[in-house]
Order: structure tokens, then sequence, then C-alpha cells
């Protein structure tokens, strides 16, 4: 009796519980995302549990993944819209914690490719003076590499910040 209960329980924990898509695969599929509508598609559906309880990071994974989805776009209102939302989401995230270096730099990398008549460039230099501030705080190797490489490609940093990378 007590092993059929036990797995009445779990049968039911398992079908009420919906878990958050594991950060290491939303890594991977933003990054294919750029290139692939089929993996723009595939990060914007494990990302589609996400909510407003949701960690902050995945809120800020969403909210991107909805901009680059506007890439694969034909429709100008629907890309528009999904720029909104996007735009909401990663705000959403950086007033939840905006001391997340993940987090600033997401929002910097997508401000530094969105053209400007879409007015959503006001964070940058903050975001990058906060990226160049705490890039010897962060432990995350691969995601230093990153924002190390970004930089140092960037039209927004000068020469003499790109020169102190290296440091």
């Amino acid at each position: 009796m007590k092993a059929a209960t036990f797995f009445f329980l779990l049968l039911f924990a398992t079908k009420t519980y919906s878990a958050e898509p594991e950060l290491r695969e939303v890594k991977r599929l933003f990054e294919a995302a750029v290139h692939s509508k089929d993996s723009s598609d595939r990060l914007l559906k494990i990302l589609s549990v996400t909510g407003p309880s949701s960690p902050p990071l995945l809120i800020c994974y969403k909210g991107a993944a909805e901009m680059m989805r506007c890439r694969y776009g034909i429709n100008p209102i629907h890309k528009f819209r999904r720029f909104k939302k996007g735009k909401a989401l990663i705000e959403a995230a950086v007033k939840k914690e905006s001391h997340n270096i993940e987090i600033r730099f997401l929002r910097f990398a997508i401000q530094t490719n969105l053209p400007s008549f879409l007015n959503y460039n006001d964070d940058i230099a903050r975001d990058k003076q906060f990226l160049l501030s705490n890039l010897k705080t962060i432990k995350d190797k691969k995601l230093k590499e990153s924002i190390l490489k970004y930089l140092s490609t960037s039209n927004y940093c000068s020469a003499d910040e790109k020169k102190g990378l290296n440091t």
C-alpha cells in the first residue's frame, strides 16, 4: 500500500511540476539561434515555461530570445510586438537583479545590435562601464571569455578600453 501511495504521489508531482529549463541548454541554443531559425524556435519553446517568478537570468534569456526571433520574421507588426515583449522581459530581469553581470551583458549585446530607430539604447554606456568594472569578479570562465571577446570587437569600446581588457 505504501508503495502504491508513493508511486501515486510521484506521478502527481511530475505531472504538476514544470521544471525550469537547464541554463546550459539555454546558453547553447542562444548561441546557435544567432544563425539558425530552428535553434531560435527551440530556444523559445524551452523558455515558454519561464514566467515572472522564474530566475531573472532565464527571464532575460527569454527576452533576448524574443528579440532574436525577430531576425527570422517577415511581418513588421509581429516583429515589433516581439521586440516590445523582449524589451519588457529584459528590463524586468535587470530590475530584479541589476548586479548580475550576465544579465547586463545580454542587455548590452542586444542594445548594441539593434537598429537605432527602435530607440532601445539608453543603457549601453552604463552597461559597458558595469561590465568593464566587474570583469575581474567573474568566476565563470566561459562567460568571462564571451564578454572579453564581445567587448574587444565592439564599436562601443574605445581603443584604450580594449587595451585594458588584456590586463
